[in-house]
């Protein structure tokens, strides 16, 4: 027996149902796949690489690095499969081993979805800031992992339908079993939905707003996210509420006022003569006329409106321009101070509360005597 005879019959000895010779060229045809896998990465992807530099945008190069592990997994699949092709399995091994790679091309279609969603969401992101403003980068994390999970879940069901497995009862008892959870939970998912009407739905508000609710009061807006609204008070302490709690309550947003407005009551003494109210009115209206921080767009009412129990009241009522808190008290104590010194130049003088008691001459000396 010559050489080659004895290399014959060690390719002809068969292991399995499958001989050594075919063996050995499976085997070199999924080593050709793995040389050909690191050709592809060292040539192809190099060159990929080199070509998405060139572009101005970078979203070429983070989807070429998503797409880079998927891809170089594919190579293996497809060894596989030529590998499978090559040899002539029994019945029972070739069916498993086809199940598996079924499973393998399921898994690498959503594995590729999954990794390529990171890149793909930066496309959405100057129309989640127009939406979501501040939150737009915490809205886009929420969407992304909804959706990784999704993929995730539908990948799961795709690998186990492979097997003739179906998921849904399983999935069915892991949400009994997550009831409980869900419950604890609830007020978690109530103020990230309540930040979702608040700052994409309502608009109620944005970082830097003066706003006022029930259960805080009056601050500024300092942080906001999905699930809590961070408000500076006036007193300088921050109070965090829940999103769930500020969404259910009425809220005036003081910044979003065109203007703001002055009203006020002037009492003067009964004292003060017709022609003196006559003087002081048109005085105080040529005054708030001639203010160019008061907004003349709007009407300026300046009235005398009642008979107190001891004055009489005029009313002023008017917008200033700006809707600056301390530029606002500025102007009101200017004003204050100006309605004085008009009020005085007139001869009058403002009311304060008093009580005037007239007693008859022939009850005088009965009243001194009761007080005896």
């Amino acid at each position: 027996m010559n050489l080659s005879e004895v290399f014959i019959s060690v390719l002809n000895e068969t292991f399995i149902g499958v001989s050594v010779g075919q063996l050995i060229i499976a085997v070199i045809v999924l080593l050709l796949f793995l040389l050909l896998r690191r050709f592809f990465v060292r040539v192809v992807i190099g060159y990929l690489k080199k070509l998405v530099e060139k572009t101005k945008t970078d979203l070429d190069d983070h989807i070429l690095v998503a797409l880079q592990q998927p891809l170089m997994f594919l190579f293996l699949i497809l060894g596989l499969y030529f590998f499978l092709e090559w040899m002539p399995l029994p019945e029972e091994f070739e069916e498993v081993l086809v199940q598996i790679l079924r499973s393998l091309v399921a898994f690498t279609i959503f594995w590729t979805i999954y990794r390529i969603l990171d890149p793909i969401s930066r496309l959405f992101d100057k129309f989640l800031v127009k939406l979501a403003g501040a939150v737009a980068s915490e809205v886009r994390d929420y969407l992304l992992k909804g959706l990784k999970v999704f993929v995730v879940g539908s990948g799961v069901v795709a690998v186990l339908a492979q097997w003739g497995i179906n998921p849904w009862p399983y999935f069915a008892g892991i949400g009994v079993l997550s009831l409980p959870f869900a419950f604890a939970a609830k007020d978690a998912v109530a103020n990230v939905f309540g930040g979702i009407k608040l700052l994409i739905v309502d608009r109620a508000f944005r970082v830097g707003d003066w706003v006022e609710t029930p259960s805080v009061g009056e601050g500024i807006i300092e942080e906001v996210t999905l699930s809590t609204v961070k408000i500076r008070k006036f007193s300088k302490a921050i109070q965090t509420v829940p999103n769930g709690v500020i969404a259910a309550e009425p809220i005036i947003n003081w910044s979003r006022a065109p203007n703001r407005r002055i009203k006020m009551d002037i009492g003067l003494v009964y004292g003060t003569s017709n022609e003196q109210f006559k003087t002081i009115l048109v005085k105080l209206r040529e005054f708030i006329a001639s203010d160019d921080r008061v907004d003349h767009s709007v009407t300026q009412m300046v009235h005398m409106v009642g008979f107190g129990a001891s004055s009489i009241d005029i009313n002023v009522n008017y917008f200033t321009k700006t809707t600056d808190w301390e530029g606002f008290r500025s102007i009101v104590e200017e004003h204050m101070l100006a309605f004085i010194e008009i009020v005085e130049n007139a001869g009058s003088s403002m009311a304060f509360p008093t009580r005037t008691i007239h007693i008859e001459d022939g009850n005088i000396r009965q009243f001194y005597e009761g007080q005896e």
